[in-house]
């Protein structure tokens, strides 16, 4: 027994890969399925606190019925009943990644006028599903950009809030706030919104483009599944590596990151709905390349230029 006990262990774990990497394939699936009805990719996130790229593409995911309970005239993610925000999508989770629960409870923070305490069970933080994978929001470049008003901006190591989500180069930017409109003007009630990319906007290939990774248990317990407050998109490359404490929590010392719970690899979903197994001993400035949508784009290779000016825009 003994002896057989190894053997028993890795093919429990080789059909764990393979039911991750399937996963993977029917979100990416269901990501080009979206973008054929729609003309577009659905956005990493809409903004804050409102639907991420996990919710929009439910519907093709065979999960209309779950879509459909989230009720946007009754405001964001905090406004929906708990059975909305802890639903759980199976698809979502990698039997390798061990969390102990498949829901977390987290506080809004000082910008919100939603009660810290959750309305449904009357304690503190809201309770919502998690996800064991995330969005590719971009690259660690230095990035530049202009805002709405025309002035240069600059992204450093992927870091991005609610103003610049727009503005990262990842496969799936959140849309510009002119084109998110709202029901009587209430921010907290989306009506419409259209997103920034599309297929013919992954010029570097959509088989060497990120979608989308499987991410550290740390990081997939930290928020919810379908709340835009939640790192809904993360920056992989130099300035975010891939994690090595991958399935520790995070009072563990666990990592924040993508990277996931099998040995040696990590699995990406690229822009063509294939998954790749990469090793994690990746060059980071090829990560940093993979992350980008358009690696023509006008953005500063280097991080210590300072994103030099550019005369285009």
């Amino acid at each position: 027994v003994a002896l057989l006990l190894p053997a028993i262990q890795a093919a429990r774990a080789a059909a764990r890969r393979t039911r991750c990497v399937n996963s993977m394939r029917q979100i990416g699936i269901a990501t080009h399925n979206y973008h054929d009805s729609r003309g577009e990719l659905p956005p990493m996130r809409v903004a804050d606190h409102h639907p991420t790229w996990l919710m929009l593409i439910l519907d093709y995911m065979e999960q209309s019925q779950v879509k459909e309970l989230w009720d946007y005239q009754l405001g964001c993610f905090y406004d929906q009943p708990l059975s909305t925000r802890a639903v759980i999508i199976d698809a979502y989770y990698c039997q390798s990644l061990g969390s102990d629960s498949l829901t977390t409870s987290a506080v809004p923070d000082n910008v919100h006028s939603h009660p810290r305490k959750d309305p449904a069970t009357g304690e503190l933080g809201y309770t919502g599903a998690i996800a064991d994978y995330r969005a590719v929001a971009g690259s660690t470049f230095c990035h530049e950009y202009y805002d709405q008003n025309g002035q240069r901006k600059l992204l450093r190591d992927g870091v991005f809030n609610g103003s610049t989500g727009a503005y990262v180069d990842g496969a799936m930017p959140q849309p510009l706030p002119t084109n998110i409109t709202y029901f009587n003007g209430d921010s907290s009630k989306l009506k419409s919104f259209k997103g920034q990319t599309s297929f013919k906007n992954i010029s570097d290939g959509t088989s060497n483009t990120f979608m989308g990774g499987e991410v550290s248990r740390a990081l997939a317990e930290s928020g919810h599944a379908f709340n835009g407050d939640h790192l809904p998109g993360v920056s992989v490359g130099e300035a975010a590596p891939l994690c090595q404490k991958c399935t520790l929590r995070d009072d563990e010392g666990g990592h924040f990151g993508f990277g996931g719970p099998h040995p040696g690899i990590a699995n990406f979903i690229m822009c063509d709905a294939s998954v790749q197994s990469l090793s994690r001993d990746i060059d980071l400035n090829v990560l940093d390349r993979m992350a980008t949508r358009d690696g023509d784009d006008v953005v500063s290779r280097d991080r210590d230029s300072g994103c030099a000016p550019s005369n285009q825009r």
